[in-house]
């Protein structure tokens, strides 16, 4: 499914209406070029999964972690592997202890950089910007 948000408001409002098919244990791929929308579109989860502070790219720290309150959900992770010069680099992180968990859900930005390392996600959700318009390409999900 494919749609065009014309502000960061309905980046969030797409992004929580995605955040409602959540169960926990998902890998979300967020392919795009920089300023496309993927941290606007994890924001907009975040807050829809009842997390009330600033969610900002983890391009420098490489990973963030949200504690939300939704469910069997209890917690984000927001990963940006832009920086990584080396796949082998995923191994400090750690994160195969933390992908698929039950209680987790967690957003890899730039997993094209890990090699195939990080497995097939659940989805793969492509951003495009052209002028004001961000287009989002979402799987079909279930309802």
């Amino acid at each position: 499914m494919s749609t065009t948000t014309h502000s960061e408001q309905e980046t969030k409002n797409l992004a929580a209406e995605f955040a409602r098919t959540l169960h926990g244990g998902e890998v979300i791929f967020l392919e795009g070029d920089l300023g496309s929308g993927k941290t606007t579109f994890v924001r907009g989860v975040a807050e829809a999964l009842g997390f009330v502070e600033p969610v900002r790219s983890p391009t420098f720290t490489i990973v963030n972690r949200y504690p939300v309150t939704q469910g069997a959900i209890r917690q984000i992770l927001h990963v940006d592997l832009y920086r990584l010069k080396d796949p082998s680099e995923l191994t400090a992180l750690a994160l195969e202890e933390e992908l698929r968990r039950p209680d987790t859900v967690v957003f890899i930005e730039w997993a094209d950089h890990a090699d195939g390392l990080l497995g097939s996600p659940t989805y793969a959700i492509i951003f495009s910007v052209h002028d004001l318009e961000h287009q989002i390409i979402l799987p079909l999900l279930p309802r």
